[in-house]
Formats: structure tokens, C-alpha cells, sequence
């Protein structure tokens, strides 16, 4: 087996017979990795949009890296629809809150790059496009859609949520983070 050295430091590593670099190496989870790095946050919240069709939450990125949401876990008090659009627009509020975010890392100082409203009727976007929906087909159960590639939201950009039933109080934690990809 052939080595390489560094001519700088005098580190050395091991090439095997295929000219192939051998390493060490181990891997996690993003979102485990971005928890050790304080950069994954939660945020809770109860609703009750106005209507059918009406936005409930808004999630834009204010920072100067991506965010990234891992997990949703939803219910809803009536059978509904929700989707996650990617949305363009100046939204316009009700009654905006905004959403309390906490760390996840319980030790880190980080803060989300991201501005949250929670509203009941948030008005003046348009569809880009759905990223992805949750059939809540059963009252006060608990939904979860873990996002395995995430929804990766650039500077700039927004996602809205949206319910379809025309009555009913939604409850929904969203787990998201500041990458930088």
C-alpha cells in the first residue's frame, strides 16, 4: 500500500492498490448534526383559521443561510387537508402572532434565521408551488411528515400553510434549522 505525506505538516495517508484514499469516516443524521451545532428549533402552536382555504402559519428567511424544515407534526379538530406551499408575495396579517422558537440544543445560543407569523387568515400570497400535504383524516390525531430531503428555504424565500376545511383549531410543531449547504 502507497502513501502520501504532507509536506507541510508530515501527516500521512494510506492509498490502496486502486489509487483510492483510505479514511476514516463516520456520518449522522442532518438534522442530529445541526442539533450539536445549536442550529434546529422548534416551534408550537394552536390555531383556528377563519375559513376554507386560509393560511395559517408563514415562515420566511430573513438570515444570510438556508433553513431547512426537517419534521411537521400536525392534527387538526376537523378532517381537512394542509398543504406547505412555497409562496411569493407580501403577506398580509389579521392578527399575527409571532411564533416562540426554541433551540433544540438547550445549551446553544443560536437563533433561527427566519421570521414566523401565525395568523387566522393571512391573505396576498401566491402559489409557487405545493411542496407537500398532510391528509389528516382522522379529528385530534397526530400527523407527522418527516421531510427525509427536508424543504430547503433560501434567503429571501417563504412557505405558507394552509387549510382546507372551513372550520376546526389546528395544533402543529414544525422542526426547522439554519443550514448552510
Amino acid at each position: 500500500m502507497a502513501t502520501i505525506k504532507s509536506g507541510n505538516s508530515g501527516d500521512v495517508a494510506n492509498v490502496d492498490a486502486k489509487n483510492r484514499l483510505v479514511v476514516f469516516s463516520t456520518s449522522q443524521d442532518l438534522d442530529k448534526a445541526l442539533n450539536r451545532e445549536g442550529n434546529i428549533f422548534s416551534t408550537y402552536f394552536v390555531v383556528t383559521p377563519v375559513g376554507a382555504g386560509d393560511y395559517f402559519a408563514y415562515i420566511e428567511n430573513t438570515g444570510t443561510q438556508d433553513i431547512v424544515i426537517i419534521d411537521i407534526a400536525i392534527s387538526s379538530s376537523v378532517i381537512t387537508e394542509i398543504t406547505y406551499d412555497f409562496v411569493s408575495g407580501t403577506p398580509v396579517f389579521v392578527s399575527a402572532t409571532d411564533a416562540t422558537v426554541v433551540n433544540n440544543n438547550l445549551g446553544s445560543s443560536e437563533e433561527l434565521s427566519a421570521d414566523i407569523k401565525i395568523d387566522t387568515d393571512i391573505t396576498a400570497l401566491a402559489v409557487v408551488g405545493v411542496l407537500s400535504f398532510e391528509e389528516c383524516s382522522v379529528v385530534n390525531a397526530r400527523f407527522s411528515s418527516e421531510l427525509n430531503a427536508g424543504i430547503i428555504i433560501p434567503r429571501g424565500k417563504a412557505v405558507a400553510f394552509k387549510r382546507a376545511a372551513a372550520t376546526g383549531e389546528i395544533t402543529c410543531n414544525i422542526r426547522i434549522g439554519n443550514v448552510d449547504i
